[in-house]
């Protein structure tokens, strides 16, 4: 079974807010924005390095609910890959028959069901740790672009 290619897939398929607060935030898109990278007190970094660590939880738990609904939907991982490949790429086609595209079909839902309480989760995890999600955002271009703010954040990992 190939989960790495899985995961892969799944997440470049949903992209969105999920994927900014998932992102260790020297890989965050590149296609975001480029702004002044903001002024971050200790507290904030602490306080994002908190909300960090809480989603990475749930992006981890998100990782394997996604895995068992393909599997539930009894679609096997790299076929599911193929799927989504084909979905995502135009012009590409996929040989499936009409059984196996309603289990894709199954099997996609409830993973859109995953990634939006996942969504919900994550903001969550943000702003219980007094943050907002677009400062969370901020913060994170603003790690991402200075090293010494980087350098802070992964002392609040090592503590």
């Amino acid at each position: 079974m190939n989960t790495h290619k899985l995961f892969s897939l799944i997440f470049v398929f949903f992209i969105g807010v999920s994927s900014v607060f998932a992102q260790v935030p020297q890989q965050m898109p590149q296609q975001m924005p480029q702004q002044q990278p903001a002024e971050v007190s200790d507290d904030e970094i602490e306080q994002f390095a908190l909300a960090f660590s809480q989603i990475q939880v749930i992006d981890q738990q998100v990782q394997q609910d996604m895995i068992n609904k393909v599997q539930e939907e009894g679609v096997d991982i790299q076929r599911f890959n193929e799927y989504l490949n084909a979905q995502q790429t135009p012009g590409q086609e996929m040989q499936a028959s009409e059984e196996e595209l309603e289990q894709f079909a199954e099997a996609y839902e409830e993973i859109e069901e995953i990634q939006q309480e996942a969504q919900q989760e994550m903001e969550k995890a943000i702003t219980e740790n007094d943050l907002t999600v677009e400062r969370y955002q901020e913060i994170a271009m603003a790690i991402r672009s200075n090293p010494e703010m980087l350098e802070k954040l992964q002392q609040h990992f090592k503590e």
